[in-house]
């Protein structure tokens, strides 16, 4: 049985060396070094010796350095206990909030025979599929378009913009109805506090293309450029390393003979398959490059820029096309439009993609067809990866998905990395070693959660009811594959804050799909007329809100590029919505707020840095709800002082450190 390290261990000033208070007695009449192991020491146990300890050091006898190594150990656990404080502070006012559920629940009940006859029969009338319930809200989408650059669109609930600002049922008909005129802005208002005007359209891209549509093909294609060595070679690992481990389109062996290939001939390369393939992997490596903190893009821009012109230039010339190869293509397009917020092009390639995926069969059993293990495992993965983001795509920019659950039948890829599979078959994992793959399947599974949720909380239907008895459930379903994933897979939360100690670098990103699907989950209920029932909902908004906020942090301190199929700048300005919203029910005084308030400034720094489509309106919005203009200025102070914590005395802090 190892022994026990000792706990009076002495620090020999700013270096790493240390030692214990006191020897042994052996160790000390014999004059070696001992490493104060109880119950016996090293020394004493290699000999077979009892190892006693007969005089207690009296305080003059205490060596030198040793005082220091207290007050060191007291300042690190002060430290400790602050940050203990801020998360019971948390705890404290969440549980006052989930206090007024039960508290209100008992006075808010009204039996269905008190509704005045009125009432009733016009709910009726409009909601003629649904029973009312103490439990359920009757939800009237929209029926107003969003006006774009040149035409009229329809966003629907699920992309957020019916929470910052979304116009419902009129409310002299349908008076118990969900009447959430501008939910964010009635909610600012119903709190007396003032909220500068703005339209939903200011935060998003909408319907907005920042590409012109490229002119007709010409029979020969442009010669392809290829890019600096060094350049091309950093892009290749990035996409491999960042997007390849959740999105595997592309079989990894192929693409690099391919890409051998390319650089070593340009323009030998006459395949606008792999043309387009090798500028979009460019294409979106290139937009991560700035995060890294690489300089490789510098003196390159002009390379940068040619790589969108070259690859829709080639996805043009392939479309008529009907095979794997062409779809791959447009999967990566999808990718690289999310990227940029170029939602009409994403709806294009969106719309071509999923009817090619259903006239290559994808969507069906692959068992069922004759080909090798190299093509099938390829297909399997191209299909859900298309499925997956055509569920994320979908939630945001509100719209139905494209695929239906009940006419998919094809299986799940094999859980074998690239390097593995061959046309002749598989070549066995070590056992216990994690695949790359591993993160894809995961991710997978995740949308197939987001997709019930879609299917139940955002209808597509105009009218329709919310229960609460269907968001628990779903939350519940979400909460069971974020537990079943392995921990190299998941993203720990030490005092309600990511924990450094990473283990798989694509584990913040489930983490993030995790808390983004639970604001889908809850935001229907945000803002309906559950009054009282709906807190809980806009807790947990807030609370992954934060989250999403805190993992888009560890990211840029990781210097980890955003690899995901969501619009980052978009994403953030949705979780600072759903902190703002929490923020005015709060005490101006309370730890919640302030918290919420260093987030906020933290979404805003981020957005402005990188010139997103709305920030300096949320930074309005913002100032008007905190004091945003301040609160940088005092973070320090606000770290480093101790909130008193309710029934709590205060501390007597250690003295400085002297230098001796």
């Amino acid at each position: 049985m190892p022994g026990i390290l000792p706990m009076k261990v002495i620090k020999l000033g700013t270096s790493a060396q240390s030692r214990i208070a006191q020897a042994c007695d052996r160790c000390r009449s014999k004059k070696i070094r001992c490493d104060g192991v109880t119950p016996c020491c090293t020394q004493c146990a290699n000999v077979g010796f009892e190892c006693r300890t007969s005089d207690k050091l009296s305080r003059r006898a205490f060596p030198r350095g040793y005082t220091e190594s207290l007050e060191e150990r007291v300042r690190s656990l002060e430290q400790e206990v602050r940050e203990l404080k801020d998360v019971l502070d948390e705890k404290d006012e969440k549980i006052d909030i989930l206090y007024k559920i039960h508290s209100d629940s008992s006075s808010s009940r009204r039996p269905s025979s008190e509704l005045s006859p009125k009432t009733s029969q016009d709910e009726k009338s409009a909601f003629p599929d649904t029973d009312l319930h103490e439990d359920s809200s009757n939800v009237q989408q929209s029926p107003s378009l969003r006006d774009g650059e040149s035409d009229l669109y329809f966003m629907g609930a699920s992309s957020g913009r019916a929470f910052v600002g979304m116009s419902v049922v009129n409310i002299a008909r349908f008076p118990s109805a969900l009447t959430r005129l501008d939910t964010f802005k009635t909610k600012v208002r119903e709190s007396g506090k003032q909220c500068p005007d703005f339209g939903t359209e200011t935060f998003f891209a909408c319907s907005k293309s920042r590409w012109t549509p490229p002119k007709e093909v010409q029979a020969k294609p442009n010669t392809p450029k290829a890019p600096p060595r060094l350049l091309s070679d950093q892009l290749i690992n990035i996409f491999f390393q960042e997007w390849a481990p959740l999105f595997p389109i592309l079989h990894r062996p192929t693409f690099l003979n391919v890409y051998t290939q390319y650089v070593a001939d340009p323009e030998a390369c006459n395949n606008q398959h792999s043309i387009a393939q090798l500028n979009l992997v460019f294409c979106i490596s290139a937009q991560c490059i700035d995060v890294r903190g690489l300089t490789l893009l510098t003196g390159n821009k002009p390379h940068v820029e040619s790589f969108e012109r070259q690859w829709r230039d080639a996805l043009e010339a392939t479309l008529p096309e009907n095979i794997l190869p062409t779809l791959q293509c447009l999967v990566l397009a999808q990718l690289t439009c999310i990227l940029k917020a170029d939602y009409t092009s994403l709806l294009q390639y969106r719309g071509v993609a999923i009817n090619l995926a259903h006239r290559l069969g994808l969507h069906q059993s692959q068992e069922e067809f004759s080909f090798d293990s190299l093509v099938s495992e390829t297909r399997k993965k191209v299909f859900w990866t298309l499925y997956t983001v055509d569920c994320f795509s979908a939630a945001m920019l509100g719209l139905p998905k494209l695929l239906r659950e009940d006419e998919i039948h094809t299986e799940y890829p094999v859980d074998i990395d690239d390097e593995n599979v061959s046309e002749q078959g598989f070549q066995p994992t070590l056992p216990g070693e994690s695949t790359r793959l591993a993160s894809a399947l995961a991710l997978f599974r995740g949308s197939r959660v987001l997709a019930k949720v879609l299917d139940e909380l955002y209808s597509a239907s105009h009218l329709y009811a919310l229960s609460l008895q269907k968001i628990g459930p779903l939350n519940n379903e979400l909460d069971v594959w974020l537990n079943s994933l392995p921990p190299h897979l998941r993203l720990q939360f030490a005092q309600d804050k990511p924990s450094t100690k990473i283990i798989g670098s694509r584990s913040p990103f489930l983490s993030l799909a995790y808390e983004y699907i639970r604001t889908l989950i809850h935001r229907p209920a945000v803002g309906s007329s559950l009054g009282s029932k709906a807190l809980s909902s806009i807790v947990a908004l807030a609370d992954s809100s934060k989250h999403i906020i805190q993992i888009v942090q560890l990211l840029e301190e990781r210097r980890m590029s955003f690899s995901f199929c969501l619009n980052k700048n978009e994403l953030l300005l949705l979780s600072g919505f759903g902190l703002l919203f929490q923020g005015l029910d709060l005490n101006r005084k309370g730890k919640l707020l302030q918290d919420s308030q260093r987030l906020v400034c933290s979404v805003i720094a981020i957005v402005e840095r990188n010139a997103a489509l709305g920030s300096a309106a949320f930074k309005s919005v913002a100032c008007a709800m905190i004091s945003v203009d301040r609160f940088p200025k005092s973070v320090q102070a606000v770290k480093n002082s101790l909130s008193p914590r309710r029934k709590s005395d205060s501390n007597m802090r250690a003295p400085a450190s002297k230098s001796r």
